[in-house]
């Protein structure tokens, strides 16, 4: 899936038996790395039912399943024996704002600057005065 240079991800449910890229049983989502932020939609029921009947997640899926919150479902249905209706990770819920380029953090630190510098001069004029 993708293009060149455009990346663009299935997840699925695959036999040991076929390679990589080859046939496989279901799509269980997808993973687009290139959207900002990195955007994955997952089915996870489909997901679950998959862990269930012990399909093995990679290292990569299983980082995408652990930040959707699929894992901890999944733990949860194997302890309890039921899949809960609501999120069971909430750390998902937050969502880690952007962080700001080199020029941008460069740009509000330097307005911040001048913001202090700004009110410490009516401080330092109002001391002189008295």
């Amino acid at each position: 899936m993708g293009n060149r240079k455009r990346p663009y991800y299935r997840v699925v449910a695959a036999e040991e038996a076929h390679r990589r890229d080859g046939r496989f049983i279901e799509i269980v989502g997808t993973y687009d790395p290139l959207a900002k932020p990195a955007k994955v939609d997952l089915m996870p029921d489909v997901a679950i039912k998959w862990l269930s009947n012990g399909a093995q997640p990679t290292d990569t899926v299983k980082r995408l399943f652990a930040k959707a919150g699929v894992l901890a479902q999944w733990q949860a249905v194997k302890a309890g024996g039921e899949m809960p209706t609501d999120r069971v990770n909430d750390s998902v819920e937050r969502t880690r704002p952007p962080r700001p380029s080199k020029k941008t953090a460069t740009r509000i630190a330097e307005e911040e600057k001048a913001k202090a510098e700004a009110a410490a001069k009516p401080a330092e004029e109002a001391g002189a005065e008295a």
